[in-house]
């Protein structure tokens, strides 16, 4: 998954996240400025968003909302009702209305247009071959749903995501994958390309529910970050965690490698709410928290 013209050197010296704060506390502190200000009973942030981004919806009053035409239960949290909703790569640009069930609480939501360019590589037949082998990939795909399928009602983070690893950003995320002449599967993560061995840490706090050795994706971690979100570290050539074990910010939890389905040595990286993958950019800029 190295065949891409992108070239951009990510930049690893982030500030590692002490873990002493809270997200009641990140919450308190960003409402101190507004304290005389009523709070909204139904906000979203961001106000103004992509296609495959994704919106973090608070409300003090309403347990369920709608947007397009689906219904999410929101979940009980720190004195309010929050949840992640990914923004679909096929919901067209325009104003939509996120309404509480009742109809009662409004707030709109601007979906502005992306590009998302196409990314060709070529694989051996070898290779290709892996994709149809259904069984195994099914087999894999239980284990990462039943990963998945919990998540800590309450943020073992709250500040910004850090980039993963060192190395160069050779897939961004969204891309178009095709393999062989043949369109395949949306890359719905980002490629970061480097030797063998470098180091992986985890991106937030949070623990890991799955540290195992799958067909496709190689060596392979989720973590739970709470509230639904989860990261994914895949390919990597050594794991140094153990699922049920809680990480930190910043925690080496493998190294980098090139198992499974991989052209060469690099992290897949994901960033997924639920079982919907989104852009993991946002989270790397700010706290989901103080989205605007």
């Amino acid at each position: 998954m190295l065949h891409s013209t992108v070239s951009f050197m990510l930049v690893a010296a982030l500030t590692f996240v002490s873990g002493t704060s809270t997200y009641g506390q990140v919450v308190q502190g960003a409402q101190v400025q507004h304290v005389k200000q009523q709070q909204p009973s139904l906000s979203v942030s961001p106000a103004s968003t992509y296609p495959g981004d994704v919106i973090f919806v608070r409300s003090k009053e309403a347990k369920t909302v709608t947007l397009f035409s689906q219904t999410y239960h929101l979940q009980p949290s720190e004195g309010e009702y929050t949840r992640f909703i990914p923004i679909p790569f096929n919901a067209k640009p325009g104003s939509y209305q996120l309404q509480s069930a009742d109809k009662k609480l409004s707030v709109s939501l601007t979906i502005s247009p992306k590009k998302f360019e196409v990314d060709s590589i070529t694989v051996s037949q070898k290779m290709s071959q892996m994709r149809q082998d259904t069984n195994r990939i099914n087999a894999d795909q239980k284990k990462i749903n039943a990963a998945r399928s919990v998540s800590a009602k309450t943020p073992y983070f709250d500040g910004p995501f850090k980039q993963p690893a060192e190395g160069k950003l050779t897939t961004p995320f969204g891309y178009q994958r095709v393999v062989n002449g043949v369109p395949a599967n949306r890359h719905a993560a980002i490629d970061i390309a480097n030797k063998t061995g470098t180091p992986i840490w985890a991106s937030n706090h949070g623990k890991v529910v799955l540290a195992d050795s799958l067909y496709l994706t190689g060596n392979t971690i989720i973590i739970d970050h709470g509230l639904n979100v989860f990261s994914i570290y895949a390919h990597m050539s050594k794991l140094e965690v153990k699922t049920g074990q809680e990480v930190k910010q910043g925690q080496v939890i493998g190294q980098m490698g090139t198992t499974g389905f991989s052209t060469g040595p690099h992290l897949h990286y994901g960033m997924l709410i639920g079982n919907t993958y989104v852009n993991p950019q946002p989270f790397f800029e700010e706290s989901p928290f103080l989205w605007k």
